[in-house]
């Protein structure tokens, strides 16, 4: 369920329980933000996907976040301790937001940030990855 606080012409600004991403504070609430006009059904349903992504695809996403945290970012005193599974690099980044693109690709965003100050935004589409990196806004990088 969404508690939306923000509704504005340009879009929609909520909050959601994330059943498996936490935020800054250690907590399940993350943002959402939803293009107009909104359709609250396809952001409702886009929610419970997300809620609902396989573990394989939240392994990937981890496997994936280890990789951007092993190039380093602008925190240099920040060393990725040897992790003894991919999920534990959750432990160091948190998350803040989730972009919901219903008009011009169909794809969510999950926007959060590492220890190692660097930003992550995991693009998702059909509960398939499709780009976990720096440039997640701009959709040629997404290939």
């Amino acid at each position: 369920m969404i508690n939306w606080l923000n509704k504005q012409d340009d879009g929609w600004e909520g909050t959601f329980r994330s059943e498996f991403f936490r935020n800054e504070d250690n907590q399940n609430e993350l943002f959402v933000c939803a293009e107009t006009p909104v359709d609250t059904d396809y952001v409702e349903k886009a929610i419970a996907d997300f809620n609902t992504l396989p573990k394989d695809v939240i392994l990937k996403i981890c496997e994936g976040i280890v990789t951007l945290a092993g190039q380093g970012g602008e925190n240099e005193d920040f060393t990725l301790p040897e992790l003894s599974a991919p999920e534990e690099i959750l432990e160091y980044c948190w998350f803040t937001t989730l972009y919901i693109n219903v008009q011009e690709y169909g794809e969510i965003i999950l926007e959060g940030e590492g220890e190692w100050e660097e930003v992550i935004g995991i693009v998702l589409k059909n509960n398939q990855i499709v780009y976990i990196g720096t440039d997640y806004l701009n959709p040629e990088s997404w290939c």
